[in-house]
């Protein structure tokens, strides 16, 4: 019992400090030697722990990791999610304080709105049931955020943890046609202080964004969880990145559909 109670309570201090983190606005190192989160499932549930420690309001999920190159860069086997919280959705141009932000990185994506709810269930969701739980799609802007500092990164796991760069979150216009568009793709392009600085496409995230909150709609019901009317999506990133510095101005040009504008100073 004594075990037991130790591991619990080393488990207790891991998402103490990840909620004091986000709650003060600082990252923090030296997590691993807290708590050790064995696979993806336990480093979920520490994610839903620290949100539900938090008590702020959740707004939805970011997703992350949907093509090779990115599950390369961010050290996953597969797609990964985080939960997002209502105080860091914006609309469009945005002007956010540099000193404010943690290791800021731009990424161009798209916003899913769930219309209805997508509880958990046997069988898997597919992904005409999901679209028709989409009320909204819009063009848009993470600003990921991560309570680690770049240089002294734990592993993965403690990233999932922490929501993985779950960030803030700005809003552009929404999507015509949106289903037939998704399909056929959305070029993009990351204006950077008036140069470009990186081409993608909708393609990048699964090969249809809609793919990606079909995952995750997935992940969840296997969680015994599920999506919620009025829950926002990020789809995760159409392979454009961009650290964020003092003075960046950025431009996420989405063809045909508009553009996401944010100042970092």
């Amino acid at each position: 019992m004594a075990d037991v109670n130790n591991i619990e309570g080393s488990r207790r201090m891991l998402v103490q400090a990840l909620a004091q983190a986000r709650a003060s606005g600082r990252q923090v190192t030296d997590v691993e030697r807290l708590f050790e989160i064995n696979d993806e499932v336990a480093a979920f549930e520490i994610m839903v722990d620290v949100a539900e420690s938090l008590a702020w309001t959740q707004s939805g999920w970011k997703i992350a990791a949907t093509n090779a190159r990115l599950q390369e860069r961010l050290r996953t086997a597969g797609p990964v999610c985080g939960i997002t919280f209502a105080q860091f959705h914006t609309l469009q141009p945005a002007t956010l304080a540099r000193r404010a932000l943690l290791d800021p990185v731009i990424e161009c994506e798209f916003f899913f709105v769930i219309d209805q709810n997508l509880p958990p269930k046997m069988a898997p969701y597919t992904l005409d049931e999901v679209a028709s739980a989409v009320r909204d799609v819009r063009i848009g802007i993470e600003v990921a955020e991560c309570r680690f500092p770049h240089k002294q990164l734990p592993a993965p796991l403690y990233v999932y943890a922490d929501g993985f760069a779950s960030g803030r979150y700005i809003h552009g216009a929404s999507v015509p046609d949106w289903h037939r568009r998704l399909q056929d793709g959305i070029d993009v392009t990351l204006i950077r202080n008036g140069k470009v600085h990186g081409r993608g496409s909708s393609r990048d995230v699964m090969n249809n964004p809609l793919h990606a909150v079909t995952w995750l709609a997935n992940w969840l019901r296997k969680r015994s969880m599920g999506l919620r009317q009025d829950d926002i999506v990020s789809s995760g990133a159409c392979n454009v990145l961009a650290a964020a510095r003092t003075g960046d101005e950025f431009l996420a040009q989405f063809a045909d559909v508009g553009d996401v504008a944010v100042e970092i100073r």
